[in-house]
């Protein structure tokens, strides 16, 4: 499931056209060979929290009109409240997305039992797919697996975009979670992937941001899971592996100031390295909206280095 990088022109405005070839790229690799592809799209990775609710609505319509019913949609569809998020998921349900995915509530935290709520107003309000994105570092909570149940015997709760970092909430969710009632996903993509799928491969598949310009070193790790050839997976990923050393190798550079725990951070390097991945390999891109942080000039030299090492580009 590659979540989708919303690429800007150099006046900072949507590159929609930049966007449309992306999402093109995606679906050719979807259909050669008949993959198992999602696209997902106006997330965290898509800068959704740096676009207006114009520019949000715009990039998820130019994404499903691309994409015309080749490959399934995940739309993201959050807001800080339930009133707020209810409109655009209702706005994501009229443009034909397949799935709307919707992050914890942030700014003000919820009980346990408002969280329970808030996903259960949308549902009873909607009728679209509903996918919870469990993200403790961008919404300041985490939905435990006991919690997680109850959200996931809400009808139209389909999926759980799962940012968890700790291996045995991935076992328990998998041991209470009937899959009938919800998909499991490993948000973290495919470090985390080989893990949880472990659990009965009750985890079936991973949100990607590799994906969006290297498919082919990407889709391998999905496959041999898909075999249970836990082997093979390993060894696919690990020619992923420089990809994934260079957030962290930049991030050291630089100075974060964020009170989240460190083990529930998200190292958002991840989008400079992918936005410049994307324009070295023929895609768009682009720069990153502030306040987030484009590569420098070495960096980009290194992230070219390694696409090369990894055959990502010649």
């Amino acid at each position: 499931m590659p979540v989708q990088y919303c690429p800007y022109k150099h006046n900072g405005e949507l590159d929609l056209d930049g966007l449309k070839k992306n999402t093109e790229f995606l679906v050719d690799f979807a259909e050669n060979g008949n993959k198992d592809v999602v696209v997902m799209t106006n997330g965290s990775t898509t800068e959704c929290y740096a676009n207006s609710i114009d520019e949000q609505k715009t990039v998820v319509r130019t994404v499903i009109d691309a994409v015309k019913g080749r490959i399934p949609v995940v739309a993201g569809a959050s807001h800080s409240g339930t009133k707020e998020t209810i409109k655009m998921v209702k706005y994501v349900q009229d443009a034909g997305a397949d799935c709307a995915m919707v992050v914890l509530p942030y700014y003000h935290k919820p009980t346990k039992e408002g969280l329970f709520k808030h996903y259960k107003a949308i549902s009873d309000a909607t009728d679209i797919a509903i996918m919870v994105y469990n993200n403790p570092d961008v919404s300041g909570t985490l939905v435990d697996p006991q919690l997680m149940k109850k959200i996931s015997e809400i009808e139209n709760v389909v999926a759980l975009k799962d940012n968890t970092p700790n291996a045995a909430e991935y076992a328990w969710k998998a041991a209470l979670i009937d899959s009938g009632d919800m998909a499991l996903l490993a948000g973290y993509g495919e470090l985390h992937y080989l893990g949880a799928a472990a659990y009965g491969y009750k985890y079936q598949g991973y949100v990607t941001w590799i994906a969006n310009f290297a498919p082919n070193i990407s889709y391998p790790i999905y496959s041999a899971v898909l075999q249970r050839d836990f082997i093979k997976a390993q060894q696919a990923l690990e020619k992923e592996m420089p990809l994934w050393a260079l957030p962290g190798k930049f991030m050291c550079k630089r100075e974060s100031f964020s009170i989240i725990p460190s083990i529930l951070q998200t190292n958002y390097m991840y989008m400079s390295v992918g936005k410049a991945a994307m324009e070295l390999t023929g895609l768009s891109g682009g720069h990153l909206r502030a306040p987030l942080e484009d590569l420098t000039a070495e960096e980009r030299d290194e992230v070219r280095k390694v696409l090369r090492e990894t055959g990502v580009i010649q």
